[in-house]
């Protein structure tokens, strides 16, 4: 009953929530399947609850456009309405013409269908191969009916590609993976596809889709919708080229159309209830909180293969377990701790591959965990014998010599060095499937470092204030553009970077790091705060921690929405385990003071340290608003 009034409160002011008011903004909904009867198939809504869904659109004023509308206001010819909102159906199922087209003409509103070519090129006579199953060719949309709809002016056709709505074997394991985005792994040759193969065959299969809709309507598509909404900056070029200038992706955002290339668009499922409806649509783009396992990926690595996917399996039951959101888990191999990679656990240029593993086992807990995984890599620190004056140099008794720092760091100063760390950060991109990027606590400079060659040419002569920005920047810099080369195959991509809570409790500790708390807000989605006070010696953990978050919630007014409070599970002086109720009593000290964002490091999921009922207890999340 309870519930029920709470849903008719929100109901009652949710014409008050304006989303999408802003000029040229656009919220885009992504169906699938329509049915008159729910069949359980989490991809599709009944024909009623389509209807209340464009009902209620249509009572708060929300404007449906068409596709060139868009393209209208991207050439400034014509500014969308407030409250503007793409309607899109994806795969081309029958019901597109016998449930849903009559209901867009009953409202008068445009939308797009998005057509996979393979399947509409079926014989009648033969099962269409839908992923990994055969649905009858009578389940999807004959040419005829396209041409119909599409003659109304309402229904713009789009390319769901040819043949891309699948999986490939992406990785030694035989994960199968998005075909758009996935370098397939070729079991003849033990390899994977190069850059050129790739690009060709991506290009050939959008190329094919848009041949066969231009053979069967007479129009080419100007949409592109990727198949699962995975797309790279690569593989959006290619459908640029083609004549697909809109790219349909997936993705809960408000959309401002004269700059983005790409169009998110929120996934209807479930049969979403009319009050689900409007809360998703109204809390677009809030986020929840964090929710983190910090993993060494060391820990799943064994010699044998066979314990290796047992380990996997203990850690991927555990984190499901959890009910969290995200884990961090190591992409290098660092065996004797010191924190330094020593090989990576994927294909790449530079350094040794200890296992082709990393891809695998994010794969496996985004698909099966239900995380997000953030890649955790160093900036800096690679055991490679690059040239001497690549490396951090500091002062010392006068002179610039190595620097002596257990973490042994390229300069983020010399052009070769960040050459060499950027190809290692796009190798992983190539070959990974990941949601975010954990950069490392080893970007950092002390107070005497770096006095390298290349770091000379950038800070001789400079003040002190200014030599300290020049530092804070190189390092941000550095990571900006590491981020923006992943971005090129993972577009999606969350930011994290690992700070020192000396940051925060002394001021002056800037100097000793080159960190700068308001530095890393403008430049990171996430501020990753190593909130351990075993490693900072404090005499009153607790305490500390307190002042901790309070000293966070004054620096800045998103400060506790976008940091993540990384606590630790181990007290690395003693070796020795944090006791299970002091642990559990700084996860709820976080909560009670507002600072939803945290996790802990090291999860030892062999051992269940922390024990898995305390996490479960202390840090699950379990969000479903107004649900069955």
């Amino acid at each position: 009953m309870l519930k029920r009034v709470l849903t008719l409160i929100f109901l009652y002011f949710a014409p008050f929530a304006v989303v999408g008011a802003s000029e040229n903004h656009l919220i885009s909904l992504c169906y699938h399947d329509v049915k008159d009867v729910w069949d359980d198939d989490p991809a599709t809504v009944t024909t009623e609850r389509l209807i209340s869904h464009l009902s209620w659109l249509k009572s708060h004023q929300y404007h449906p456009v068409s596709v060139q509308d868009i393209l209208d206001a991207r050439a400034g010819k014509k500014p969308l309405p407030d409250k503007a909102v793409l309607l899109t159906f994806d795969d081309g199922y029958r019901n597109f013409h016998a449930k849903i087209f009559p209901v867009l003409k009953m409202f008068n509103y445009p939308a797009v269908f998005a057509l996979v070519t393979r399947w509409m090129e079926t014989p009648s006579d033969q099962p269409v191969q839908y992923g990994d199953r055969l649905k009858p060719r009578d389940d999807f949309l004959s040419w005829d009916q396209v041409r119909e709809m599409m003659a109304s002016g309402l229904i713009e056709i789009a390319s769901h590609s040819h043949d891309l709505h699948r999986g490939v074997i992406g990785n030694p394991q035989g994960n199968s993976q998005p075909a758009a985005v996935t370098r397939m792994f070729l079991k003849d040759s033990g390899g994977y596809e190069n850059d050129e193969q790739f690009r060709q065959r991506i290009e050939r299969d959008l190329q094919r889709s848009s041949d066969v809709i231009f053979r069967r309507t007479g129009k080419r598509p100007r949409v592109m919708v990727w198949p699962y909404g995975a797309y790279s900056r690569e593989t959006h070029w290619i459908a640029d080229k083609l004549g697909m200038t809109i790219s349909l992706g997936l993705q809960n955002v408000i959309n401002r159309v004269d700059e983005q290339r790409v169009i998110y668009r929120y996934l209807i499922s479930g049969n979403a209830k009319l009050a689900n409806f409007v809360y998703g649509l109204s809390h677009i783009e809030e986020r929840e909180p964090i929710r983190v396992a910090h993993v060494d990926l060391d820990y799943v690595y064994d010699k044998d293969k066979v314990q290796r996917e047992k380990n996997l399996g203990l850690l991927l039951d555990r984190v499901k377990a959890m009910r969290i959101n995200t884990v961090y888990l190591q992409a290098f191999a660092d065996p004797d701790g010191d924190g330094n990679a020593d090989a990576l656990y994927f294909p790449n240029r530079h350094l040794p591959v200890r296992a082709d593993l990393f891809n695998r086992v994010a794969w496996q807990l985004k698909t099966r965990a239900h995380v997000n995984v953030y890649a955790w890599l160093p900036v800096l620190s690679f055991h490679t014998s690059a040239p001497d004056d690549w490396w951090v140099q500091e002062l010392r008794d006068g002179r610039a010599v190595a620097s002596r720092n257990d973490y042994r760091r390229l300069s983020p100063f010399h052009p070769q060095a960040r050459e060499f760390v950027n190809e290692i950060y796009q190798d992983l991109a190539k070959h990974a499937h990941f949601a975010g990027l954990l950069f490392h606590d080893d970007a950092f400079l002390t107070d005497t470092e770096d006095v390298s060659p290349a770091a000379l040419r950038k800070t001789a002569g400079l003040s002190p204030k200014r030599k300290l920005a020049a530092k804070i920047n190189a390092l941000t810099g550095l990571t900006a553009d590491l981020a923006e080369s992943v971005r090129y195959y993972r577009p999606e991509i969350k930011t994290a970077r690992n700070l020192y809570a000396s940051i925060i409790m002394q001021p002056e500790s800037q100097q000793w790091f080159a960190q700068s708390f308001a530095n890393f807000m403008a430049y990171y989605d996430y501020v990753a705060l190593m909130a351990m006070p075993y490693m900072e010696d404090a005499e009153r953990p607790q305490e500390w921690l307190g002042g901790l978050i309070d000293n966070v919630a004054r620096l800045h007014p998103a400060a506790l929405k976008r940091t993540v409070f990384e606590l630790q599970s181990v007290d690395w002086r003693s070796q020795e385990k944090i006791p299970q109720r002091e642990l559990m009593q700084q996860m709820e000290l976080l909560q009670r003071k507002n600072a939803m964002n945290f996790g802990y490091y090291p999860d030892d999921f062999l051992t269940n340290e922390p024990p898995l009922m305390m996490l479960k207890e202390t840090m699950s999340l379990e969000i479903f608003p107004f649900g069955d």
